[in-house]
């Protein structure tokens, strides 16, 4: 009859060696969590301009900045880069209708436009696009259910387009 204690520390083991070849897997192959990609070194302190310095894209730009580890500042003077948001599109366009022209779908879009300068003017990330969008489904019987979910898919929208941009900007410091 086999001991339960030598049962558990073998599978115990076991474990811990499944862990660390996948742990040394994934670093092997590039493999970095969300989040865990530096910046580089110049946007230590970041002014963020071209969009409200109270909206919700400045939030979570200033967010994702601060969770790299880079301090957002409100006073440009004071920035060693700044981030520069040159656009900012959001809007809906109708994806299709019924036979009476009736919206069944639309669609949901956010379009920036960034770049990153270092006070001493010199580009460090050059001019980038993001772009994203998601369909809705629209139910006549649920307006209010509808609206709730496009302001739900909007805000998520955005959070994935600044991810994507921050992804970009850490693409730069690595170069």
């Amino acid at each position: 009859m086999r001991d339960p204690a030598s049962s558990s520390a073998a599978s115990g083991w076991a474990l811990r060696l499944c862990v660390a070849v996948a742990a040394l897997t994934l670093g092997a192959c590039g493999f970095h969590l969300r989040g865990s990609s530096s910046l580089p070194a110049e946007m230590s302190v970041t002014y963020i301009r071209g969009i409200s310095a109270y909206g919700p894209l400045n939030d979570d730009f200033r967010e994702a900045l601060e969770s790299h580890g880079a301090r957002v500042t409100p006073d440009r003077a004071e920035a060693t880069a700044v981030l520069d948001i040159l656009k900012n599109d959001t809007g809906t366009d109708v994806l299709s209708v019924n036979l009476a022209g009736k919206v069944l779908e639309y669609r949901i879009y956010q379009n920036i436009q960034f770049e990153v300068i270092t006070a001493a003017g010199k580009k460090l990330v050059d001019t980038q696009s993001v772009s994203l969008s998601r369909a809705i489904k629209f139910n006549v019987n649920d307006v209010l259910g509808v609206e709730r979910q496009g302001d739900m898919m909007r805000r998520e929208l955005q959070r994935d387009i600044v991810n994507l941009a921050m992804l970009r900007i850490s693409a730069a410091g690595r170069h």
